[in-house]
């Protein structure tokens, strides 16, 4: 098979390495894999050193599978410390006709103001909320002739810390792997899984991994609101191991048993008392888990979105999550705007897909800046490319 037709896509996850091969030209898969590895990706901490060696055994492994060399991956990954910052760009005219310039400039600013602000960041995700022309508002470029006094851009930016970056790119490069492009991953599955619950215009999905979880709010299509929390099912393990005085082997195994019970989650915890060893684990999972809950869905800003006639659910996603698949949940009062709650499986083969279905069938309302050896475009392309 031609290589340059192969995409290769990895999700590093802090429990799990994904490998995930298509072929470009129709779109489907050729090849996933996955391999158990625990990494810790936080900036004070960072330790990728036996991933190092999974990565090696999958790439070989699927070498030899497709008979190819594989050089160039994409990389969708996500660390404790990423976070999104908001900001809304202003662009003054005397009634003048709309040109797409217009909006390049504004973006080439924003971008340049949010890197002079944030200097030791690395910006992995730009994206576009709304336009608004005056009081006129556009989720995508218009193409009508407009004649405007005031241009808003409403953007929304992910990064993480550059040395991570760094560090990722070292560590790939001594497995001859350069990284095309990085994403990050919770954003980008969830981006994906929002277009299977079409029946619902507000979506909530909260990514429960091994070392965060992370929370993407979607208005049907268009993404509202991202928030990461260093916090996850490694916490609980560990909140086990502590209070029981086990290995933290025997913690996790003790964790992941809770989802063959049909015991209830309730988010007001009965105080701990005289309690067997997997009950005191229960109530140890329950506190947690409402802990990450309350954490991701007790911000205003958060809960300013929504309003009583939206038709809302709340999806919970990730390894982490997977404890909890055969439990109800029940919210506090003031998240009573969720009409359902359900809980996604998934597996390598889907995390995979999103990749490719992000990078290649579709960005919403990503903005994707300039490649190292542009095609010959047209001149605004050449800067910007809009939801490909």
């Amino acid at each position: 098979m031609n290589e340059k037709s192969l995409n290769f896509f990895i999700d590093f996850g802090s429990s799990k390495i994904r490998l995930g091969i298509f072929n470009q030209e129709n779109s489907k898969s050729i090849l996933v894999s996955e391999k158990e590895c625990i990494s810790n990706f936080s900036l004070k901490n960072f330790d990728i050193k036996n991933s190092n060696e999974i990565i090696k055994d999958l790439i070989k492994s699927a070498e030899k599978k497709i008979d190819n060399h594989i050089k160039n991956i994409n990389l969708m990954i996500d660390t404790p410390d990423m976070f999104s910052i908001d900001i809304s760009i202003k662009k003054n005219s005397d009634g003048k006709k709309y040109s797409k310039n217009d909006i390049k400039s504004l973006l080439n600013e924003s971008k340049s103001l949010v890197q002079k602000n944030y200097i030791n960041k690395k910006i992995i995700h730009m994206i576009v909320k709304k336009f608004i022309f005056d009081d006129k508002e556009y989720f995508e470029i218009p193409h009508e002739e407009i004649n405007y006094n005031s241009l808003i851009i409403e953007l929304k930016f992910i990064c993480f810390a550059d040395q991570i970056w760094k560090n990722l790119q070292d560590s790939f490069n001594k497995n001859y792997l350069n990284i095309d492009n990085l994403y990050c991953s919770s954003y980008v599955r969830s981006s994906s899984y929002n277009s299977l619950f079409k029946d619902f215009n507000k979506k909530v999905i909260l990514d429960i991994g091994y070392g965060k979880s992370s929370i993407t709010v979607f208005e049907d299509t268009r993404i509202l609101y991202f928030n990461i929390l260093p916090v996850g099912g490694r916490h609980i393990t560990n909140d086990i191991s502590i209070l029981l005085k086990i290995s933290q082997i025997d913690a996790e195994i003790l964790k992941k048993s809770l989802n063959q019970s049909e015991i209830t989650f309730e988010n007001k915890i009965n105080k701990i008392k005289n309690l067997e060893s997997s009950d005191l684990s229960n109530q140890v999972i329950f506190a947690r888990v409402d802990e990450i809950i309350k954490l991701n869905l007790a911000d205003e800003y958060f809960n300013a979105f929504f309003q009583d006639k939206d038709s809302c659910i709340l999806i919970f996603i990730g390894e982490g999550s997977k404890i909890l698949n055969k439990n109800s949940i029940y919210l506090e009062e003031k998240f009573d705007f969720f009409s359902e709650i359900s809980f996604f499986e998934e597996n390598a083969t889907l995390i995979c897909d999103s990749g490719f279905n992000f990078n290649y069938l579709g960005k919403s309302q990503e903005v994707s800046f300039l490649p190292k050896k542009p095609k010959n475009k047209g001149f605004f392309e050449k800067f910007f490319n809009f939801f490909n």
